[in-house]
């Protein structure tokens, strides 16, 4: 289902039944991702929950709007906010990984009574150092660059064998051939890039001075040998008012995809003791 927000459609899959007998809950795939990343999950959360799941903007089969502002943190979070409003949801779980994660966070510390629950997998909160986030707005800028030069089948290759998936090396060629042809087929150019100038890590605010303001139940994943959000959950975690850390072991970035049954295992665990 499209969902129109002013001047652009988010895509949705949901069962609208549900939505106002469950408790719904949310989820945000990362870059280059789109909404069946999460079809694991689908009738395997606990019986009182609901999934929600979405395109995001420049992704699937939302829209890809030309303007790189649209793609903002600040619109980013007002698209959430539309989106259920929409489905007319009062409070909600988001869960979200890497770009997903940035982006639920973002709507937690400027909606948190809207929240009742937040699972954050890789996720970041921003840059602090000035220089290191200037250099990452240089860095994105390059890779919206390489996408309009060399096109989404190569920029797919390349994001993929960069350190951040190495652990993906280790799963079947048949399971990765697999992703690699999804994310193909299932974004354009001038979203990928957008995404990249509109939402870098860099262009966001910092976040993680506003975690205390949110007061419902955080949990925080991440891959045991995926070292840098191993170390910023390890930052993080006690920012939060009531939160709780997982490392998962012999993971990467992507640990839904690496090792989906133990992410659903601590996934369903959480929701259950809400």
């Amino acid at each position: 289902m499209l969902i129109p927000i002013n001047e652009i459609y988010l895509n949705c899959k949901y069962d609208k039944a549900s939505l106002k007998e469950r408790i719904p809950v949310l989820f945000l795939h990362g870059f280059t991702g789109c909404l069946s990343d999460w079809r694991f999950i689908e009738g395997k959360i606990p019986k009182q929950f609901t999934s929600i799941l979405i395109d995001l903007l420049g992704h699937g089969k939302s829209s890809s709007p030309e303007n790189s502002n649209l793609y903002s943190q600040d619109n980013h979070v007002k698209y959430i906010l539309k989106a259920a409003d929409y489905l007319q949801l009062e409070k909600f779980v988001i869960v979200g990984y890497s770009m997903g994660g940035r982006l639920a966070v973002s709507f937690a510390v400027q909606y948190p009574k809207r929240i009742t629950a937040l699972v954050l997998e890789s996720a970041s909160f921003g840059i602090e150092d000035d220089v290191e986030r200037k250099n990452r707005i240089r860095d994105d800028r390059k890779l919206a660059e390489m996408i309009e030069k060399i096109g989404i089948n190569d920029f797919i290759n390349y994001w993929y064998s960069i350190p951040l998936f190495n652990t993906l090396k280790k799963l079947p060629s048949k399971k990765i051939e697999g992703l690699l042809q999804k994310r193909k087929v299932s974004n354009n150019k001038m979203g990928l890039k957008n995404s990249l100038i509109g939402f870098s890590p860099g262009e966001m605010r910092y976040l993680v001075p506003k975690l205390k303001n949110i007061d419902s139940p955080v949990l925080f994943i991440a891959g045991e040998e995926d070292k840098k959000y191993v170390e910023i959950g390890n930052k993080v975690i006690g920012e939060f008012q009531s939160s709780e850390l997982n490392i998962v072991k012999n993971c990467g970035h992507n640990v839904h995809f690496e090792n989906p049954e133990e992410f659903l295992k601590l996934l369903s665990s959480f929701l259950s003791n809400i």
